[in-house]
């Protein structure tokens, strides 16, 4: 589960920095507005059905990275819904490996220290 967890972290970290464009901070409204409605897309079950892309998802977790800066009171609404952003890709990661039958591929190279 380890490996899930740091295994998102540098996918989303990847897929955060490539192609950005300058771009403003959001308003306090818009991230009170964002927070509410994607955590309760991100809660709804059943899950996945009605989330966006993998890259979309990527955008809802930098736009909540730059609301905890400019609403810190509610800081850790938007690290919530950062946090399940995070988990829905790792999930998504997972089961593609799944499909694609890698699961043991991967864990067979990771015993053998290919890290």
């Amino acid at each position: 589960m380890k490996f899930i967890l740091i295994l998102a972290v540098v996918v989303l970290v990847a897929s955060l920095s490539v192609g950005q464009d300058v771009q403003h901070a959001p308003t306090v409204a818009q991230c009170q507005a964002d927070q509410r409605l994607w955590f309760s897309k991100l809660e709804a079950l059943p899950a996945d059905t009605n989330l966006p892309s993998y890259t979309t998802l990527s955008l809802w977790a930098i736009e909540m990275t730059d609301c905890q800066k400019v609403d810190p009171k509610n800081q850790w609404l938007y690290y919530n819904v950062y946090g399940e952003v995070s988990d829905e890709q790792a999930s998504r990661m997972v089961r593609f490996l799944g499909r694609q039958n890698l699961w043991s591929k991967f864990l067979a190279e990771d015993a053998a220290g290919k890290r």
